[in-house]
């Protein structure tokens, strides 16, 4: 989607800017006026009121009754008024031909004024004014000295940091700031009337003063476009999201498989992974990880060194290092002969590798060299400090091994007052330092996710949407002779409504049988004893159709599927569901009666061709069967693939179809079938 970056350079480096409300202490205008002067804004300031007033502390800034008494162009309103006075503002600003307003004031959707909301929009389109809110917490820009927010002043760095929540925004940039990190630009865009985290992070892609962009988010605009926007993000830089809304009380019950495993937070992080974005859990992570991006450089391999003076955090270390799918691999015996040479035997040699108490910022230096130099791609230094320890040599020992590679070394000093002098002389080289060796650990496998991350080529043409030939409710009859005219394969298969049937169709199928009972009132048909399988002959089958037709009689009993019975080696399902912000969402996983039981799935939003379907498969734990495990033959994954893709064709030719399960879909060493299926519309 095409955006124009001009509006949006309006709301970082404007000229001239008017604030509308109150400027009396206390008032909001006033604490955006206050961050502006204080922050040294190089362009003229208006404060617009009904007294005309302008704060007494700021000379500077001329007061006005009106906006349109203000000569010449402004650049930016800020809008701080009662929510009763926004649109009278707003429309003045539009007479003004003011092009971009930051709306401040709360009181609006977040407050049940969905129809004000709506008349913020309308008024806005009228006069082609871009707005920022409303119920935020204003918007920075470090480089030009501005900010125009109710929250503290960003340092000045390299990250630019995106949130819906002014709550949220406020305490990462207090706590940003006690960690020294600072931020290119800020953006708290509230309840995104006009422009949203879309738009903005198209935008901060290609902003020249931002190296990474950290976004938090509780719901998207519009998730296909969201999966455009930060796709091209993360294709030029970093993309750090936190997501809340994880364990929504508030999902639906879903009616299928597809559904109850295709839940919203399950299907978000499907998209993060597809477009190699980094989802983090909370604050302190995130900023991590700005911290880690904007200090060290690419880790491009998994091979980690770990250098100590003390055994346990060094284990530590390397045991998240490991759960996190890095390689704390023994060192080779050409660098144990390297540093024999000048360590003390009494060192452990192996990596982790323990200089014990002893080790000096010398023996620190020539030890990460080496290791850098010999097939590592990273390393992370821990100084496990005594108060005898001369901190700042070890310092300046890790940082002139930094400074000779262009591979990333962290280091972990620890803890309290004793090592404060050393991290001051970690800081004023620039070295990357954490406060324990597995927060460091984190940061380097998210470095080496995104730097290693594999480029999603784009899916190639259209698929043509058409109408759905079916009708609410869709029985099993209906969904799959409508399946099979769509190309998908079941076992021998008949629909009988009567005992007469059984004998024009029982030799089309073949013993042994399985039946199913049909009815609009049941969904789940083995939970209710609705399946009858291992029917091995024509009285058998007669006497199962009496037994659910009796049993199921006050159930509008339609009549009964047949099929052939399978036995296969395995059993799996795949399934789509229409997600609400993303559209089709594809599932395979564990199938049969362990489906939810196991929960071993992976997802994808569709499109879906076979290689990604194939990385799906390989991402599940019954894998290791389709593999031939232990000996077993090896099953058809290419066939499984081709199955997931033409539900992804057929799910975005037919937008009505809501939710579609084939539970099982028997694998077998070459090909595979649909055991059953579910539709709903």
């Amino acid at each position: 989607m095409a955006y124009n970056f001009r509006a949006l350079d309006v709301f970082f480096n404007p000229g001239r800017i008017a604030i509308f409300g109150s400027v009396k202490q206390g008032k909001i205008a006033h604490q955006i006026l206050t961050q502006l002067v204080s922050g040294s804004f190089r362009g003229a300031l208006c404060a617009v009121n009904p007294k005309g007033e302008s704060p007494a502390e700021f000379p500077q800034v001329t007061g006005y009754t009106g906006v349109n008494e203000i000569k010449g162009r402004i650049d930016l309103a800020v809008i701080c008024t009662p929510a009763s006075f926004v649109l009278e503002v707003l429309d003045d600003c539009g007479h003004k031909k003011i092009p971009a307003a930051v709306i401040i004031t709360s009181g609006f959707s977040e407050a049940g004024n969905i129809q004000g909301e709506k008349k913020l929009l309308e008024y806005a389109r009228k006069h082609e004014i871009r707005l920022i809110g409303p119920n935020c917490a204003g918007i920075m820009n470090t480089s030009s000295n501005f900010c125009a927010s109710i929250e503290i002043h960003a340092l000045p760095g390299r990250t630019a940091f995106v949130t819906q929540s002014g709550a949220i925004g406020g305490a990462v940039l207090a706590m940003a700031k006690q960690r020294g990190i600072g931020f290119s630009k800020f953006v708290s865009y509230g309840n995104r009337v006009d422009i949203g985290e879309n738009e903005l992070l198209s935008y901060l892609a290609q902003d020249p003063d931002t190296d990474v962009i950290c976004l938090y988010v509780e719901s998207l605009q519009n998730g296909r476009a969201f999966i455009e926007a930060a796709g091209e993000a993360v294709s030029c830089k970093p993309l750090i999201i936190i997501k809340s809304g994880r364990y929504s009380s508030g999902l639906r019950a879903a009616s299928s498989h597809t559904g109850s495993l295709a839940g919203s937070d399950r299907v978000f992080d499907s998209m993060i992974s597809r477009i190699g974005a980094l989802r983090v859990e909370g604050i302190e992570e995130m900023l991590d990880l700005c911290y880690g991006f904007t200090r060290l450089p690419p880790l491009k391999g998994k091979r980690i060194a770990i250098v100590t003076n003390s055994g346990g955090p060094g284990i530590l270390t390397a045991d998240r290092v490991e759960e996190l799918a890095l390689d704390v691999e023994e060192t080779e015996q050409a660098v144990k002969d390297k540093l024999y040479g000048f360590l003390p035997e009494h060192c452990a040699f192996s990596n982790p590798i323990d200089l014990t108490v002893e080790g000096s910022g010398k023996n620190y230096q020539r030890t990460l060299e080496i290791m850098l130099k010999h097939n590592y791609d990273g390393a992370i230094a821990l100084n496990v400090a005594t108060p005898f320890l001369d901190s700042v040599s070890l310092a300046e020992g890790i940082a002139a091994a930094a400074s000779s590679q262009e591979k990333p070394l962290a280091a972990v000093f620890m803890a309290g007052d004793i090592v404060e002098e050393g991290i001051r002389a970690l800081d004023e080289n620039k070295i990357a330092h954490f406060p324990t060796g597995e927060r460091a650990a984190y940061v380097f496998s998210k470095l080496h996710k995104y730097y290693t991350r594999r480029q999603i080529p784009a899916s190639k043409g259209q698929v043509q949407a058409k109408t759905l030939p079916l009708k609410p409710p869709v029985l099993e009859p209906e969904a799959v002779s409508f399946l099979e005219r769509e190309g998908f394969q079941f076992p021998e298969h008949a629909f009988i409504r009567s005992p007469e049937d059984i004998l024009s169709l029982k030799d089309e199928i073949g013993f042994p049988m399985v039946m199913k009972v049909v009815s609009p009132q049941i969904l789940h048909k083995s939970d209710v004893g609705g399946v009858i399988l291992n029917i091995k002959n024509e009285q058998e089958l007669n006497s199962a159709f009496v037994e659910v037709q009796g049993k199921f009689s006050n159930c509008d009993f339609q009549g009964a599927m047949l099929y052939r019975q399978i036995e296969a080696p395995l059993e799996i399902i795949v399934g789509v569901k229409q997600d609400p912000d993303f559209g089709p969402v594809i599932l395979v996983g564990a199938g049969g009666v362990y489906t939810e039981l196991l929960e071993d799935v992976s997802l994808r939003i569709a499109p879906l061709d076979k290689p990604q379907a194939l990385e799906m498969i390989s991402e599940l734990k019954i894998q290791k069967i389709l593999a031939g495990f232990r000996g077993s033959a090896l099953l058809d994954s290419h066939a499984v693939a081709e199955l997931m893709a033409s539900l992804s064709r057929l799910a975005l030719t037919y937008p009505a179809l809501q939710e579609l399960d084939f539970n099982p879909v028997f694998v077998f060493e070459k090909g595979c079938l649909i055991g059953d299926t579910r539709i709903l519309i």
